[in-house]
């Protein structure tokens, strides 16, 4: 019987890591699974639209159940190794509470913010005789792609600064217990 080695993969580099999360699996994901809803539901109404109200509620949900979701997942793969933490200046990271609690209602507001200002933005291309069906599912679409990237990245962002956080304080433990020890 032969013995198979397992390759050890490099970690990605924590930009090539979130830039593929968050435009792939959190941006385009979103887009297409919030335009499928919404084309599934408005089906049998050709003048279907959809108001900014309801890209700020669909913006604070996607936020917040992103958040939910992505944090235990980023730090799962952060303990395997898929990615290496980035230097400590710069980012988002000090902009993102280490508060969960208040994390994720901010990621939600963020997102809440951003989908409707880009709802906004984009409807101006929409016909002044109102858009169609699809039309509005390609604006939903788009508008939560956008909505999903931004929300996952302050995400991945909470959970960095978390563990920059976590690693500050083991080495301030691991240098006193040297200290204590000479």
């Amino acid at each position: 019987m032969a013995k198979t080695s397992k390759i050890a993969k490099a970690p990605k580099s924590f930009k090539s890591y979130a830039l593929n999360k968050c435009l792939i699996g959190y941006g385009v994901v979103n887009g297409i699974i919030n335009a499928a809803i919404f084309a599934g539901i408005n089906a049998g109404a050709p003048d279907a639209m959809f108001g900014m109200h309801d890209l700020a509620f669909t913006g604070l949900l996607l936020g917040m159940l992103l958040f939910a979701c992505v944090v235990p997942l980023t730090r799962m793969d952060l303990r395997k190794g898929v990615f290496s933490l980035p230097g400590a200046a710069g980012g988002a990271f000090p902009l993102v509470s280490s508060s969960y609690a208040v994390s994720i209602l901010g990621v939600g507001a963020l997102a809440a913010v951003v989908m409707t200002g880009a709802g906004a933005l984009l409807s101006l291309a929409l016909p002044a005789a109102g858009a169609t069906v699809t039309g509005m599912m390609f604006l939903k679409g788009l508008v939560c792609a956008l909505g999903g990237a931004v929300a996952g990245w302050f995400t991945i962002s909470f959970v960095v600064r978390g563990q920059q956080k976590a690693d500050e304080v083991a080495a301030a433990m691991a240098s006193k217990t040297a200290g204590a020890a000479l």
